[in-house]
């Protein structure tokens, strides 16, 4: 894993703030706040994030059977509190198996909480945009998470490969839930709770996994 500070909305190394530059700058997007590297999600971690973040940072919380906390990452600086936070589980998932007792499939989920204009749900998602904007499907949402104790309507954004992606509003910024595979989705999410670390004290003492590739793309 890289520790280099990298652009939100495309991956690249981001170059280190300058005396013509006062934040990391992206060759192809400009000044930006950059993504740090991946965490473990543990409550030391979290805790950290926490005390220094605009936005909410989602746990899921209590975590469905099985399932362990994989990393974290954030999109902040020395001069920016985090404006995207992003929060990897996985454990098992009872999708669609064959035979008379189907063995559970491992599932992948991603929280990101960020900013309008950040991009880095997008980018996950494999967009080319910066918001969900016009790539929302329009309809009735395809599940409905509880955030904070508030149901969030989740809307599916189309995605390539094997993964669901949807996005709603929480905390007046945007939502996004990235799953693999791609039928571990709605049903999962329509369970999920989800507590903000911000108004959390103290962090649980969280099981975490190994760090996930899911979280560790650079």
């Amino acid at each position: 894993m890289s520790g280099t500070a990298r652009c939100p909305r495309c991956d690249d190394a981001v170059r280190a703030p300058s005396i013509w530059h006062s934040s990391a700058t992206c060759a192809a997007h400009g000044e930006v706040v950059p993504l740090q590297p991946a965490q473990p999600a543990d409550a030391v971690h979290l805790e950290w994030i926490a005390r220094r973040s605009d936005v909410p940072v989602w746990l899921p919380w209590p975590l469905p059977p099985g399932w362990l906390l994989t990393g974290t990452r954030c999109v902040r600086d020395d001069r920016h509190e985090a404006q995207a936070v992003v929060v990897a589980a996985s454990g098992p998932h009872h999708g669609p198996r064959h035979g008379p007792h189907p063995a559970p499939a491992v599932a992948e989920l991603l929280v990101v909480s960020e900013q309008p204009g950040t991009g880095l749900g997008a980018h996950l998602a494999g967009r080319g945009d910066v918001d969900p904007g016009d790539g929302l499907v329009a309809g009735p949402p395809a599940a409905r998470a509880h955030a904070a104790g508030a149901v969030t309507p989740l809307w599916p954004v189309p995605a390539e490969g094997d993964r669901a992606v949807l996005v709603g509003e929480a905390g007046g910024v945007w939502l996004w839930a990235l799953l693999w595979p791609a039928s571990a989705g709605a049903t999962l999410l329509d369970d999920l709770e989800l507590v903000d670390l911000r108004e959390r004290r103290p962090v649980p003492d969280v099981p975490c996994g190994a760090m996930s590739p899911r979280v560790q793309w650079a």
